[in-house]
């Protein structure tokens, strides 16, 4: 059965960025980056908001010197074969091959984007991950903390209502990163 599956990066105090809103806290070595291309490859939909979707178009032409590592190359591969839901009422003219454009996310859609999707779902934004639980769609959060307290910035719990949890999987990292999985009871 097809999951909706969110995988934020947070600092350990819980933050998806930075007073200045940069995300450049978490920088993952090589481990880090082929466990998520491992995990990442299972995923047949990426869905984004608008801000996720800025952050991410990196991947589809990759440029500067650390876009010759295997690693990043591979993680391109699969980001560039997997389809995107784009939730924004501003974007346009993305390739239909690669892009779906929702001028925002309902529980209809959500829905049948599951139906369709021929493996997991990767969905990226808070407000996104709120909707999703609202909606009661939401299966599993896979957690990537990342060993750095940045004291301001954007909480990625504090608009998420409470949800109750069961542990899946816990992974740690040379580097003190720590992969956590659970899924929504």
């Amino acid at each position: 059965m097809t999951q909706i599956i969110d995988f934020p990066f947070i600092s350990l105090d819980g933050r998806i960025n930075d007073r200045d809103g940069k995300i450049d806290f978490h920088n993952p070595d090589d481990e880090i980056l082929s466990f998520v291309n491992e995990r990442h490859a299972a995923f047949s939909n990426h869905i984004y908001d608008d801000s996720t979707y800025e952050i991410m178009k990196w991947w589809e032409n990759p440029s500067g010197p650390e876009s010759k590592l295997e690693v990043i190359q591979k993680y391109t591969r699969i980001w560039n074969k997997t389809h995107k839901t784009v939730i924004s009422k501003q974007l346009s003219g993305l390739d239909p091959d690669q892009y779906t454009v929702l001028p925002e996310l309902t529980a209809d859609a959500l829905s049948e984007l599951k139906q369709k999707a021929s493996s997991d779902i990767l969905i990226g934004g808070s407000d996104l991950t709120i909707a999703a639980l609202n909606f009661g769609l939401l299966n599993r959060i896979d957690l990537m903390t990342v060993p750095v307290i940045l004291g301001g910035g954007d909480s990625f719990f504090e608009k998420i209502p409470r949800t109750e949890l069961n542990l899946l999987e816990t992974r740690s990292f040379k580097k003190g990163w720590i992969f956590s999985s659970y899924e929504i009871k």
